[in-house]
């Protein structure tokens, strides 16, 4: 079902600039869009034009299939289902403190005091900003400042979220969490809607992805057609992503085979098994040169022992101390490790009590008992929980694939996950057996 659509949308502004021409476009409810394209190209006017801040000159704006309409009524009404995020986080934020910023939308919508009050609070929570809840804006990173105008548009519950360029000036933590925090919210049945310049964000997070050039609908599609089509990229200005220029310089080489990867993961999966004569290791031990050696991979790294008595083995091609790399020819047999297991353990949301619901004990008992080599933590009540529990993580961001790549690896891990986030790690792990080489093994665990 479509929650927004388009049709022969139309504006200029009034110097003459056609910054919409004619675009056509329809989103499906609960998917993640990415709007891609060069400075110019009208992503900015077309999410003015989505909630009703610009009206078009030409064409009709469908809000789950009714034209939207331009009175004060229909557009508070069109407001509270399609939130915008700013680029500028600090175009966002004018009140004295978080919480009436945050408070700011609520009000504006005719909800009543305890409504507005129990928003903001729940929102604070959800997104880990309750700590900053009495400071002034103008004295918050822009990493903070991102999540507050972000926690303004969430505290009005829409079914869209809008985002001009949502990662802009955020350094790469901050970026991840950012994204953390989108992934969780479509989870919860959010339609997310970015416009980017970063092609390698659009082809690993996009179900779709639109490319506008010149005001208008250059192409669109999933990120594996869109960002494999090296014509589209070059006559929009846009380059290819990283993940498939590598593809490409290894396919080229006889290292990768099958369809362009928006992933590492797709990339990995792609590189399974390749043979390659020559591998590069790390000696264990003193290493002659033409000395056969068994090679083993540990935690990613392939190692070369004197035991030839391992599944792959080869002939070292110099001489190499304990610690030194040492290159190997003539390698036969499997490097690839047994595959490790993820263990989930479900932790409830902000809204259901959060980590105060949490058995710490419990949690910690689950670790003392079984052997974890990763822990990742996704979510805010299972970051909390963590550092109640006192445990380390390894990984908080893009944990997913994370956990998934480790568990290539041979290694174990535990994924704490609030809510719905449980089920989305199991969902990407069936998704990716389902298409993979190696069967990684995943389990639930409700606390």
């Amino acid at each position: 079902m479509s929650i927004l659509k388009t049709h022969d949308l139309k504006y200029a502004y009034p110097d003459g600039t056609q910054a919409v021409d004619g675009i056509d476009i329809e989103i499906e409810t609960g998917k993640c869009i990415a709007f891609v394209g060069p400075n110019g190209s009208g992503k900015s006017t077309l999410f003015l034009l989505f909630n009703g801040t610009l009206a078009p000159q030409q064409g009709v704006v469908y809000v789950q299939g009714r034209p939207l309409r331009y009175d004060a009524k229909s557009l508070r009404e069109v407001r509270k289902r399609i939130g915008i995020v700013f680029q500028n986080s600090s175009d966002q934020l004018f009140a004295p403190t978080v919480y009436h910023d945050v408070a700011f939308g609520p009000v504006n919508l005719g909800f009543d005091e305890e409504k507005v009050n129990n928003c903001v609070t729940q929102t604070l929570e959800y997104l880990g900003l309750t700590e900053l809840r009495d400071k002034p804006p103008h004295h918050l990173s822009s990493g903070q400042k991102k999540k507050v105008a972000i926690a303004g548009v969430v505290a009005m519950e829409p079914e869209v979220i809008i985002l001009d360029e949502p990662l802009s000036n955020l350094d790469p933590s901050g970026a991840s969490e950012i994204m953390e925090l989108l992934n969780e919210l479509k989870h919860f049945g959010k339609t997310i809607i970015i416009s980017t310049h970063d092609v390698d964000l659009a082809a690993r997070w996009a179900d779709v992805v639109y490319v506008l050039n010149r005001g208008q609908v250059y192409n669109s599609g999933h990120p594996s057609r869109i960002f494999a089509d090296r014509a589209l990229m070059e006559n929009t200005n846009l380059k290819l992503p990283t993940i498939v220029e590598t593809f490409r310089e290894f396919e080229a080489r006889g290292i990768a085979e099958g369809h362009a990867p928006m992933t590492l993961l797709d990339l990995m999966d792609s590189m399974e098994s390749p043979y390659i004569g020559v591998r590069c290791a790390v000696a264990d031990c003193t290493i002659s040169k033409d000395q056969k050696v068994g090679l083993f991979m540990q935690e990613g790294t392939i190692v070369a022992v004197s035991d030839i008595q391992q599944r792959a083995v080869g002939i070292a091609m110099s001489d190499a101390g304990a610690g030194d790399e040492v290159l190997v020819e003539y390698v036969n047999g499997s490097l690839t490790p047994n595959t490790g297991r993820i263990h989930v353990v479900q932790i409830p949301r902000v809204i259901e009590g959060g980590s105060k619901n949490v058995d710490i004990e419990g949690i910690r008992a689950l670790l003392d008992g079984t052997s974890f080599d990763r822990v990742g933590a996704m979510g805010t009540s299972a970051k909390v929980t963590a550092k109640k529990a006192e445990i380390q993580t390894d990984f908080e961001v893009d944990v997913i694939q994370s956990a998934m790549l480790s568990a290539l690896r041979g290694l174990d891990c535990l994924v704490l996950a609030s809510g719905g986030m449980a089920e989305l790690v199991k969902q990407r792990v069936d998704e990716r057996n389902h298409n993979g080489c190696r069967h990684i093994e995943c389990t639930i665990e409700k606390i």
